[in-house]
Parts: structure tokens; C-alpha cells; sequence
């Protein structure tokens, strides 16, 4: 199974995109499914050394962000996301994702516009209360919504949207006070 993970080049949209491919492979491994792909696109890998450690596949594509507010990055930002519509539908025709898991950002859209003109099964995360521009606009063409909060719903169609809450990874969840005062050096 290949799937294409995409999202912004910030921590709020990468950092859940890794708890999402680590909670796939164990998915994976529990239902005996034999390769799991996994590949990242996104105008920045955020962290290209934890894409690596947990063996996920990285092209970048280039992506502009467009802003509310008169700019001349607009201008800009407009011929870079051209550029990342072309580069995605030729990586995504190329590489063939089974499904492909978006987080929203500017910089998902090119891999998101080329999933649905070439038809491949779309599933968003939404992880604030006000979805962004991008994963407001795929929410029309996905198969599924996920929402990390209940007031995210009303932007989305009810018959395919579930409130699941944010993925969290598991390193950051647990722990205890006395492991948290050896590592910050304090004293309880």
C-alpha cells in the first residue's frame, strides 16, 4: 500500500502527520498488509531527519501561499504554486498512492489538486476550530473528514466527517514528574 501524506512545512501540520505514519504501520502490521510506502510532499520537509529515521520518502514540491493582504509575494507565490501543480501531478501520476492523507496548508494543495484530477481517494485532517482555505476547498472532493475539534463540523459535510481529536505521538504522551525534573534539571 503507498500512501502520500502531505501538509504545510509547520510543526502543527508535520509533527501529527508523523503520529498518523507511525499509528499506518502498526495498522499494517496488525492487519498483515506486506509493504507500506510511505511518502511526504510538501514545499519543506520541516524535519528531514525524523522523515528519514521512520523511513518516509520526501519530494519536495514547490508551493506559494496566498495572502489575504495586498503583497508582492502574491505575484510570486502564484507562479510557485503553477510550478507545484505541475510537479505534483507529475510525481502523483508517477508514483501511484493508493489514498492520500492531507493535513491542509498552502503547501498541500498542489499534491491535493493533483489527487483529484487524477481521481485518487483523498482523506483530510483538520486540527484547528476554523479550517484553512485548502482543506476547506478538498473537503468538497474527500472521501473523509477527520476534525480534531467538535467546532470544526459546521465547515464540513456531516456524512463524512469525524471528530477524532489531533494524532499525538506516543513519545509525547506519559512520562512523569520526576523523569520531566531530570530532564529540565529542576528540583521537585
Amino acid at each position: 500500500m503507498k500512501i502520500l501524506l502531505t501538509g504545510g512545512g509547520t510543526g502543527g501540520h508535520f509533527y501529527p502527520i508523523l503520529a498518523t505514519s507511525r499509528a499506518l504501520r502498526k495498522i499494517a502490521e496488525k492487519e498483515g498488509i506486506v509493504t507500506m510506502d510511505l511518502l511526504y510532499m510538501s514545499d519543506h520537509p520541516f524535519d528531514a531527519d525524523q522523515l528519514a529515521h521512520i523511513g518516509i520518502r520526501f519530494r519536495r514540491i514547490p508551493a506559494g501561499k496566498m495572502r489575504r493582504y495586498r503583497s508582492l509575494a502574491n505575484i510570486t507565490d502564484l507562479f510557485k504554486t503553477v510550478a507545484g501543480v505541475v510537479f505534483a501531478l507529475w510525481r502523483v501520476f508517477i508514483e501511484v498512492p493508493d489514498v492520500v492523507f492531507a493535513k491542509g496548508g498552502y503547501a498541500s494543495f498542489p499534491a491535493l489538486f493533483a489527487a483529484r484530477l487524477l481521481r485518487i481517494p483523498v482523506i483530510i485532517h483538520e486540527s484547528d476550530t476554523v479550517p484553512g482555505r485548502v482543506n476547506r476547498w478538498a473537503a468538497k472532493f474527500a472521501r473523509r473528514v477527520a476534525i480534531a475539534f467538535p467546532e470544526a463540523a459546521e465547515y464540513f459535510p456531516k456524512e463524512k466527517t469525524a471528530f477524532i481529536g489531533n494524532p499525538i505521538r506516543p513519545e509525547v504522551v506519559g512520562g512523569n514528574l520526576e523523569e520531566a525534573a531530570v530532564i529540565f534539571g529542576a528540583t521537585l
